[in-house]
């Protein structure tokens, strides 16, 4: 083949193709290319479709297939024919507007479950009210000036005081307060009833987990005596927990600083507590005039769950002072990000 050299650059002055041949107007005009100027992989525009056509396998007209095919068979005989996944698939072809359950039938244990509210890698959420000393005489609401007490005592032993949780609570305060949508009904999975929680988890809190069954009531974890946990249990690694923790708090002494945290036990795959530390948040300041005054808090503490020790771990929220405060639990937020 004999070449043209340009040796420099040149710059087109019109709106038309600069060769005829990359344009036609019509499946007849491309048609009408003549034969001694058409190659295999020769490219033309056809208006009237507007589709690319190449010449694959030839010159002649019935050579020239839409370039989208064309690449489409260049991947299938690269890797698989069409046959040989059709082959495969056994007639389990998906059509458009097919549900779930159809697919499912189609396609087997091969891909998805039919499963309307699947959703893969979805962050989710649970909430929960019911903290354990919740007062049965008011309708488990805090009354003024009442609470959980954080005494000197616990204050001299740098206590970290752990807020249980109870499933009778659960039962009497969890309970969803719209229509629309409608609850689920299910309890025991806190207040939305399983709705919004993450892909493949059944619950974020156990209201029946009880410490004191499980370990030494006489131990030094600081779970000792508690009930109810945060469950972690059904969550991956690479998910992240975090919790905002709702409470009222009542100073009892001017300048006092309250800590609140989550109290965190590592759990190996035998239910060895390995490791007991509190994941903490930014401490909280009363300072003058604040003796006797009931302040909402709303903190948010995180935790990555990463090892099978996180997915194991036993936690709570808890709190420490420097002087004798009351504690007013109300509620849990429990976020799994994704």
């Amino acid at each position: 083949m004999a070449y043209n050299d340009i040796l420099s650059g040149f710059r087109v002055q019109s709106n038309e193709a600069i060769d005829s041949r990359l344009v036609s107007a019509t499946i007849a005009d491309r048609d009408a290319i003549p034969a001694a100027a058409r190659y295999e992989g020769l490219q033309t525009y056809v208006v009237s479709e507007q589709t690319m056509f190449i010449l694959q396998g030839g010159i002649e007209n019935s050579n020239f297939i839409n370039i989208a095919d064309a690449i489409q068979g260049e991947f299938l005989s690269e890797y698989e024919t069409a046959d040989e996944i059709m082959t495969k698939l056994d007639g389990r072809v998906i059509t458009e507007h097919e549900t779930a359950e159809e697919i499912d039938t189609k396609v087997g244990d091969l891909y998805l479950p039919a499963d309307t509210n699947y959703r893969a890698g979805e962050t989710g959420y649970s909430h929960t009210g019911a903290f354990a000393d919740k007062p049965t005489s008011n309708s488990f609401v805090w009354e003024a000036g009442q609470g959980i007490n954080y005494t000197q005592q616990n204050v001299d032993d740098g206590l970290w005081k752990v807020m249980s949780l109870s499933r009778s609570v659960h039962d009497a305060v969890d309970n969803p307060y719209w229509s629309t949508p409608t609850p689920s009904g299910t309890t025991g999975v806190g207040l939305f009833q399983g709705a919004n929680l993450p892909n493949n988890v059944t619950s974020l809190v156990d209201y029946d987990f009880v410490y004191n069954d499980n370990y030494d009531s006489t131990g030094t974890t600081g779970f000792e005596g508690s009930t109810g946990r945060i469950d972690l249990s059904d969550c991956v690694y690479g998910d992240q927990l975090r919790v905002r923790f709702d409470f009222n708090v009542i100073p009892q002494i001017a300048n006092t600083t309250l800590e609140p945290a989550l109290w965190y036990s590592n759990r190996n795959d035998n239910d060895d507590i390995t490791f007991t530390f509190p994941l903490t948040t930014s401490p909280v300041f009363y300072g003058t005039g604040t003796v006797g005054n009931t302040y909402l808090n709303r903190v948010e503490i995180s935790a990555w769950i990463t090892s099978n020790e996180d997915v194991n771990a036993l936690t709570l929220p808890a709190i420490k002072a420097d002087n004798p405060v009351i504690i007013q639990p109300l509620g849990l937020l429990i976020t799994i990000l994704r």
